[in-house]
Parts: structure tokens; C-alpha cells; sequence
């Protein structure tokens, strides 16, 4: 199988090995993702090593070095991007143990803490100025923005849709794609069309009555294969270009720039306050444990927050007033009593 014995061969090789050996069973957006994280981050401190002289201590240091590089390879690593490089390199160690090529280690080094830098979702305010900016004159970019704020849609999810996948007599919407942009080399990147980012993301969800009847004008002659956004038959819209159309449209409506992906963030919150169950939203989200939903999506005013305080806590200060008004009423009573009945009672 391999040509080079353990002492020959070197981390770089052995990563295009792990990366041939998954290559079959991943996306081929998350192979090229892996890709860049190996040429950007890892291969520079590892891969010149022979898999021999690799032991736990160097590979701690080494990915303590890729977290935190002493020079200007690149900036210091955050939460995420260093929790997958960790996960990258453990999972080439397995690999590469599991072959023999080297012994097992366990790689433990204190990563930095996420920072919860929750996406503020729009107000109603926002939202309503919004809807009004793309009813003006409406198109299929500008409703875009309606599939995602009031259905739930991600920015790939839109740009994969086509006029095939609108139900209109069963007034629903199913999502069979996404399009994305993916690394394939230094200084090189391709537009790619792709299953949806999750088995659970493939899903059919409900279009509300009013946009059903928006989406059948914008239809017109369209055949099912014609891109929704594009409006063409030969290539989608990519997500960067439509993110400059969505702060163009942001700016038009007087609405504060916003990172698209809030536009999903302001649906679950809508949603959630307005009564929908949590499992409900899940599924119409494409998630596949409903927790992810309430971790990553949810999020509650200080209105919210007063109201839910004022439900909870009114009857308890309702019942803490009568028990003091009967505390006082009889408080009374005991002392305008004579003292010869009190004599008595005792």
C-alpha cells in the first residue's frame, strides 16, 4: 500500500494519503475545506517532519504554534478555526496509528474560549421597513431577502433555488441544493452546486399565503430548470455577489447593515417569541437536533425578557399583597379587642 516505510515517510505525505482515504465518504466542499486547512495552517509546521521523530510533545507544541504562530504566517487562530485544525491533525495521528505508520498519541493542549458574539436579529421596525422596500418593486433578488427572513433560508440555499422547486399548488418549497464557493489550490477557488450542508437539510417547508402569491407573478414563462435569483438556465447567482446586492437593498431600505445569515437569525427569534415550538422550527430550519436551534439561533429581547419576568412573577406578588392586606386586617382586629376577651382566649 505504501511505498515508504514509517521511518521514510513525512507528515505531508501521509496527509494526502488521509486525504485520498476520505475523499469517497465527504462533500467535496468539506474535502476542499480540509485542503486549506492543511496547506494554510498545518502542513507549514508539520509537514516537513518524519512521521519517527513525531511524539506527543512535538505535536502539542506544534499545534500551539499553529493556534499562535511566533511570526506572520497568519494571525492568531480563534476558537473555531482552532478546534478544527486540532480535529484535523488528531484524526491524521488515528489514521496514521491505525496503519501502523506511527503509535497512537493523544494530543491535549487548552484552545481559546468561543465568544459568545450573538448576531443581533432586526426589529420589527427593521423587518417592516424591509418588506415595505422589496414590495415597492419587487424582484427575485429582492424577495430573496423575504425567503430568508420569513422562511428560514441560508444565502447558499436561495442561490440554489430554482423555479422547479416552488409548489404552488401545494404552496411549498423544497430545498435539494446549495451553491458555494470552495478552495481548490493556493490562489485558487471554484463556484460549485451541491447537496444541501446537512441530510436534514434537504427539507419542505410551508410558504406563507402572501409570498405565494408574490412568487407566481415573478414566475411568469420561467421554466423549472431556470435559477430563481439569476433568472437564467446556464448558472446560479454566487453567494459573494448577493451579499453585495443584500447590503445595497439593507442600505436602500434605511435598515442597519447586517451580516445575511441574520436574516435566519431574526426568523427562529420571530418564530420562538411569536409561540412556534421548538421542534417545529428545527425542522423548518434544516436542523437536525433541535438544541442547535436554541444554542445558535434564539434570541431574546430585553422586551422578551420583562414580559416572560412580569408572567412568572405577578402571581407571586398578587398573593404576597393578600397576605399582607389579611396580615394587617387582622392585625387590627387583635388589637381593638378588649383585654378581658383577650384573657379569655389565652
Amino acid at each position: 500500500m505504501f511505498k515508504k516505510s514509517e521511518g521514510q515517510m513525512t507528515f505531508a505525505e501521509l496527509s494526502e494519503q488521509w486525504l485520498r482515504s476520505v475523499s469517497h465518504g465527504i462533500k467535496e466542499s468539506t474535502l476542499a475545506h480540509y485542503q486549506y486547512t492543511l496547506n494554510r495552517y498545518l502542513l507549514p509546521v508539520f509537514g516537513q517532519f518524519h512521521l519517527r521523530t513525531l511524539n506527543t510533545q512535538k505535536l502539542e507544541m506544534g499545534i500551539l504554534q499553529v493556534i499562535s504562530p511566533e511570526d506572520d504566517s497568519h494571525l492568531p487562530l480563534g476558537a473555531s478555526s482552532s478546534r478544527e485544525c486540532l480535529t484535523i491533525l488528531r484524526r491524521i495521528c488515528k489514521y496514521a496509528a491505525h496503519l501502523r505508520l506511527m503509535r497512537s498519541v493523544e494530543i491535549i493542549v487548552k484552545l481559546p474560549q468561543i465568544e459568545q458574539n450573538h448576531t443581533k436579529p432586526l426589529s420589527a421596525k427593521e423587518q417592516a421597513a424591509l418588506q415595505t422596500f422589496v414590495l415597492q418593486n419587487p424582484t427575485a433578488r429582492k424577495v430573496g431577502l423575504l425567503l430568508q427572513m420569513q422562511m428560514g433560508l441560508r444565502i447558499g440555499e436561495v442561490c440554489g433555488l430554482q423555479w422547479g422547486d416552488f409548489d404552488f399548488k401545494g404552496s411549498t418549497l423544497t430545498i435539494r441544493r446549495t451553491v458555494t464557493r470552495i478552495y481548490c489550490g493556493p490562489q485558487k477557488t471554484k463556484l460549485v452546486v451541491q447537496t444541501p450542508k446537512t441530510k436534514s437539510s434537504g427539507r419542505e417547508i410551508p410558504i406563507p399565503r402572501e409570498l405565494v402569491a408574490l412568487l407566481r407573478t415573478l414566475r411568469g414563462r420561467a421554466t423549472p430548470c431556470t435559477w430563481f435569483l439569476s433568472g437564467s438556465e446556464a448558472k446560479p447567482v454566487e453567494p459573494r455577489c448577493y451579499r453585495k446586492s443584500i447590503r445595497d437593498y439593507l442600505r436602500r431600505a434605511a435598515v442597519r447593515q447586517v451580516h445575511p445569515h441574520a436574516l435566519r437569525h431574526t426568523f427562529a427569534t420571530t418564530c420562538l417569541q411569536t409561540g412556534c415550538d421548538i421542534k417545529t422550527l428545527s425542522e423548518i430550519l434544516g436542523h437536525a437536533d433541535p438544541n442547535i436551534t436554541l444554542k445558535r439561533y434564539v434570541h431574546s429581547d430585553m422586551k422578551r425578557k420583562r414580559s416572560e419576568l412580569e408572567r412568572i412573577f405577578s402571581s407571586v406578588w398578587k398573593k404576597s399583597r393578600k397576605r399582607s392586606e389579611l396580615e394587617r386586617v387582622f392585625s387590627s382586629v387583635w388589637r381593638k379587642r378588649p383585654a378581658s376577651v383577650l384573657g379569655n382566649t389565652l
